[in-house]
């Protein structure tokens, strides 16, 4: 991986991109909260990541098309931590992947397309809830959120030229939305 760590404190990042009101999101016809169970058929699996990796390509895609980079690390992350503290997370080898590479107190850039598997982790474990790391894109001043939800949340105080971008993606991928999500 080349994914390097980089110098980023709190002035580089502005914390109030996650307080917009009418933010966009990324969903599609699929639904899981947290992932699959333990106890999950293997197709049931198989749907799951066939979508995470949608998912994960459409990041990835995003990020072409703006010509930006990606940067993740504690700084960034809506929550402020970037893995979630079950008892048992050591269990599971989606955790102990993505955990092995990331210092919590670091922040990173990754080049894509050779941290392609970095952006593919942390997608799968946001989804399964074992980490919320968010990824900033400094050129677009957006930040892109996978969530627990199957989701990926797009914040933006640029809107108008990144969802152009956004919707075009999605016009490859054939069960996936663009919809505007309003906070109550």
């Amino acid at each position: 991986y080349l994914m390097e760590k980089i110098k980023f404190g709190k002035n580089d990042f502005n914390k109030n991109l996650f307080d917009i009101n009418n933010i966009f999101y990324i969903t599609c016809e699929k639904y899981w909260d947290g992932g699959y169970e333990p106890s999950a058929a293997m197709n049931e699996k198989a749907d799951f990541y066939r979508i995470a990796n949608q998912f994960a390509n459409i990041i990835k895609e995003i990020v072409s098309a703006t010509d930006d980079t990606l940067i993740i690390g504690s700084e960034i992350s809506e929550k402020g931590c970037l893995f979630e503290s079950w008892k048992d997370l050591r269990n599971y080898d989606a955790y102990n992947n993505l955990y092995g590479l990331i210092n919590k107190k670091c922040s990173y850039m990754l080049n894509l397309p050779d941290d392609s598997n970095i952006v593919d982790y942390i997608v799968e474990n946001n989804f399964r809830y074992f980490s919320c790391i968010d990824f900033y894109l400094p050129k677009s001043k957006a930040v892109l959120q996978p969530t627990c939800h199957t989701e990926l949340f797009i914040y933006s105080k640029n809107y108008d030229l990144l969802l152009p971008i956004v919707k075009n993606i999605l016009q490859d991928y054939q069960g996936f939305y663009l919809k505007k999500y309003i906070s109550e």
